[in-house]
């Protein structure tokens, strides 16, 4: 059956932000399943029940699939699942640590949810905010300012100084902020529709270019090389082999990209660490604890840990992150508040001061 036409077929399931919601806990809840003995298609079936309105057409075309043996992760991109959990399911098809990667999925999926819902809560005040202050603005300039000017002119009184410069700034600034923000709109479009025709080495160029997204990125991408390739290799899989299996998948094409370009290092002659020292988006760390890994024989835990170690640096910043992006929005509007103040009070003081 065309993909297009299966996706039709379960048009709307987890589709709209708040089914969306829900992906994470369908994964995990899936996860505990398969750790219980339930089968895949079971346990997709009793989740189906509970997490989808349109779910009889759903479960036929699973019934179908799993019939027609469709792996489990081509299975979730036809319910419009994220990519990064259905990449990671694909890995775990591969390694068998199935039941454990679906809940752990899961729950990083969760996590991403309320991380985007607490950003949300923390934003809505202050973007209220800046609304009201943008209006606050727009009647100064149309309807108070030009009274005031009407005053200055029949008094013969010209503001002068840091006066006539704040007046000046706070008159400009509507027109301003609308023409950054349609200027910033169309630049961040044109850029991100540039970005994705390019190839993934010049992706990997273009993201690591970016001071602040640059060590997201590393971060990120460490965390999720060193996770699966420390899963295959418990599983017994040589490096090679790791290699090879992270080439199979199509959902990540820089992850593809990375380690086609690393087998081809390997093939060289160079080992793990060097191809690993070859890449630039890896963290710098990954390449010494490769070295260390490989001469005491335990890289695959040690992969393992290093990834739970980037993965706490990375709920770490995004916490720090969080806690300074609402005070710099109170900062910025209560600056813009006094100035508007004193942009009316200053001329008044400098007028009854000459009289």
């Amino acid at each position: 059956m065309d993909i297009s036409l299966k996706k039709n077929i379960i048009v709307g399931y987890l589709k709209k932000r708040k089914a969306t919601k829900y992906q994470g806990e369908f994964i995990f809840r899936l996860g505990e399943m398969l750790q219980q003995g339930f089968t895949i298609g079971s346990a997709l079936e009793f989740l189906l029940l509970n997490f989808d309105r349109n779910h009889h057409e759903s479960i036929c075309l699973i019934r179908s699939e799993l019939n027609a043996g469709t792996p489990l992760n081509e299975i979730l991109q036809l319910l419009q699942f994220p990519s990064t959990i259905c990449l990671q399911v694909f890995f775990a098809e591969k390694h068998g640590h199935l039941p454990a990667t679906l809940k752990y999925a899961g729950d990083q999926w969760k996590k991403t949810e309320e991380a985007k819902e607490k950003l949300t809560k923390l934003l809505q005040y202050p973007l209220f905010l800046l609304f009201l202050l943008f209006m606050l603005l727009f009647l100064l300039n149309h309807f108070l300012m030009p009274r005031f000017e009407e005053l200055y002119a029949a008094l013969g009184f010209t503001p002068q100084g840091g006066t006539f410069a704040l007046i000046a700034f706070l008159q400009v600034a509507p027109p301003l902020i609308m023409t950054i923000t349609f200027l910033f709109f169309i630049t961040f479009t044109m850029l991100f529709l540039y970005y994705q025709k390019q190839t993934p080495q010049k992706r990997i160029s273009l993201l690591m270019k970016v001071p602040v997204v640059s060590s997201y990125f590393s971060l990120f991408f460490t965390r999720l090389f060193s996770k699966e390739v420390s899963y295959l290799l418990k599983s017994g899989f040589a490096v090679n082999e790791v290699l090879l299996i992270l080439q199979q998948q199509t959902m990540h094409p820089i992850l593809k990209y990375i380690a086609a370009e690393m087998n081809a290092t390997l093939l060289l002659g160079h080992s793990f660490a060097e191809a690993a020292e070859q890449i630039a988006c890896f963290e710098k760390q990954l390449a010494k604890l490769l070295r260390h890994g490989e001469a005491n024989g335990r890289l695959a835990e040690e992969l393992f840990i290093f990834s739970e170690f980037c993965e706490v640096v990375i709920e770490k910043r995004v916490k720090k992150m969080l806690a300074v992006l609402q005070p710099s929005i109170f900062l910025f509007v209560g600056i813009v508040v006094v100035a508007i103040y004193l942009s009316v009070m200053l001329p008044m003081f400098q007028m009854v001061g000459s009289v």
